[in-house]
């Protein structure tokens, strides 16, 4: 599915260049082409090529699209007429026709044209294991972002009066993030929505709309919406019920406190009273991740300021003038970014979009009935001047100028991020050791093995992800300080060790040369392994002896893994020449 946008004056639907001369010749592709919603028409009317749509339509099938959805406006009767009358050529209408069947044969749709209805749907989709699925996805994306001792939840604190403040705590709905089932059911009552098939579905009224104070954003509190939940997810809690369940000998006080966007401080007055009564406090920050009108963030739904709302913001200086322990839990489909937040809360934990889930997720890590062990899969900046900003940024940019500019820093923030790709806290320390290379030098086109030992040096189990970097030292081109080859999750026990093992390509860090083609180059290779990318633990490097040149798709994109685990007693060799260890036992 081709993007929207243009690239060097083309419109990617409609451009030959990209459709067949890189997706399909040189990488490869041999699937199908499909229109982004309303794509080939947007190529006409939106980006002003060819003279009419039926033009544009034209353009785009000989780009190599082949299915506009989801209805016509370039693949019209007119076109369609034009290739019946021979003024078009047949082969290339063929060739779309080709590759449709080609892929419905592939799909089996011919021996099962029809979806499956009724208890053989269930069936087949619905599973026994299912929530637990969903609870270890919930769990499993958890980020301990700051901690200075708050979480977990001791025993004592179980036993207190806690504050729970904010819109997310009683709205289980917004746990769930756009494209959701829930999410889909939401839009049919948006006043505007883009979501593609359900437009204009319900639709509400515009002149009796709810909005957010302050903002443009429909506001979903009212009992239309909250009957979708209980429709579709009646078992499902909010973070209210789950605690209130889970924690019987704490009292738990909730107050709304502030919305999900906008500056409005009018519900501060009693949500701060219940700080001041609470022995702690637990705030749900962000925004409604969704889709449409009622959403602060989603597809298409798109904001300046990448920081909380206003409200939010002066709610946590505000609350942290009562000198109580504060600890956020924040919801939404962006990470969290804020000044006050890393301020004064004594510990962050991001939660994302946790679905059907999300509640239990949450007090699990809150009890320490879980060890949160994700990672950031981004770069959080600041403030939005900083962006772009990623880990992978070339030399002589972003944090790593060096001599290049006057001020390694802006005049009033710094050119880092607020916090760093892969970066994730836990309740348990670990320790890096023992980094082991199989070669210090390698042919263009074969591979060394690298490996590191990992220990629980802390009190609880914990899952810890092993993150290894590759760094192109000096190249012929300009190169990236560093890029994830590969990582790994793992789970330790307290005193547990592990060694974790990866095979990496030579081909791994191949790159455009000038030409334009995949270019293996000699050089030395240096190697990090970490907690994140700017946790570093261990260091090393090989080389690379010779050049090699490759086809972008027999490039390599990620390191093979092997997981090996040493074991505290017993001898049991693990058959790998130069493994490393004896003790030890390799689950591939």
């Amino acid at each position: 599915m081709p993007s929207y946008n243009s690239i060097n004056g083309e419109p990617v639907s409609a451009s030959r260049t990209l459709l067949n001369g890189l997706l399909r010749e040189e990488m490869g592709f041999d699937g199908l082409c499909v229109s982004d919603y309303g794509a080939v028409g947007n190529v006409h009317q939106v980006q002003h090529v060819g003279e009419d749509a039926v033009e544009a339509g034209l353009l785009c099938m000989q780009a190599g699209m082949d299915i506009e959805m989801p209805s016509p406006a370039g693949y019209s009767e007119e076109l369609k007429r034009r290739f019946a009358s021979g003024e078009l050529d047949g082969v290339l209408l063929d060739q779309a026709v080709l590759r449709v069947l080609t892929a419905k044969f592939r799909m089996g749709l011919f021996e099962h044209p029809y979806a499956l209805e009724g208890e053989a749907l269930r069936e087949m989709v619905c599973h026994s294991g299912d929530r637990e699925l969903s609870l270890q996805s919930a769990r499993e994306s958890l980020v301990l972002l700051k901690n200075n001792g708050a979480l977990p939840l001791k025993e004592a604190d179980r036993r207190k009066k806690i504050a729970l403040i904010g819109p997310h705590a009683d709205c289980a709905r917004k746990f769930f993030g756009g494209y959701t089932h829930l999410c889909m059911m939401e839009s049919t009552y948006a006043v505007a929505n883009s979501i593609a098939g359900v437009s204009g579905v319900v639709q509400a009224d515009a002149a009796t709309i709810r909005t957010v104070p302050g903002t443009n954003i429909q506001s979903d509190e009212t009992e239309v919406f909250d009957a979708i939940l209980r429709r579709q997810k009646p078992a499902c809690r909010s973070l209210l019920e789950e605690m209130r369940a889970r924690l019987p000998e704490a009292e738990i006080c909730y107050a709304y406190g502030y919305p999900v966007a906008g500056a409005d401080e009018s519900r501060f007055a009693e949500a701060l009273q219940a700080v001041n009564e609470a022995d702690l406090v637990i705030l749900t920050l962000g925004g409604k991740h969704g889709t449409c009108s009622m959403a602060s963030m989603g597809e298409g739904v798109d904001a300046s300021n990448i920081n909380l709302p206003p409200c939010q913001e002066a709610f946590i200086r505000k609350a942290a003038e009562s000198g109580k322990p504060l600890i956020g839990v924040h919801f939404d489909g962006r990470p969290i970014s804020s000044d006050a937040a890393d301020a004064y809360l004594d510990a962050i934990l991001e939660a994302w979009s946790p679905a059907e889930c999300g509640a239990e997720a949450v007090v699990d890590a809150l009890i320490g009935a879980y060890n949160p062990g994700g990672k950031l899969p981004v770069s959080v900046a600041y403030h939005a001047g900083q962006i772009p900003i990623y880990y992978n940024h070339p030399y002589g940019s972003a944090w790593h100028q060096g001599e290049s500019i006057g001020f390694v820093n802006y005049v009033d923030l710094p050119h880092t991020p607020r916090y760093y790709f892969g970066h994730g806290l836990s309740y348990t320390t670990f320790s890096y050791s023992d980094l082991w290379i199989s070669e210090r030098e390698i042919d263009a086109r074969g591979s060394v093995r690298i490996g590191a030992e990992v220990s629980n040096t802390g009190g609880c189990e914990g899952e810890e992800v092993v993150q290894l970097y590759l760094t192109d030292r000096y190249a012929s081109m300009t190169r990236p300080v560093k890029e994830l080859a590969g990582f790994t999750r793992i789970s330790l026990k307290p005193g547990e060790k592990k060694r974790v093992v990866f095979e990496v390509q030579a081909s791994l860090t191949a790159f455009l040369d000038r030409d334009m083609r995949w270019k293996i180059e000699k050089g030395e290779i240096g190697v990090e392994i970490g907690s994140s990318s700017e946790d570093i633990r261990l260091t090393g490097a090989y080389s690379v002896k010779n050049d090699a040149w490759i086809e972008g798709r027999d490039r390599t994109f990620y390191a093979i893994l092997q997981e090996v685990r040493r074991e505290t007693d017993g001898q049991q060799d693990c058959g790998e020449k130069d493994c490393g260890g004896s003790d030890c036992i390799i689950k591939e």
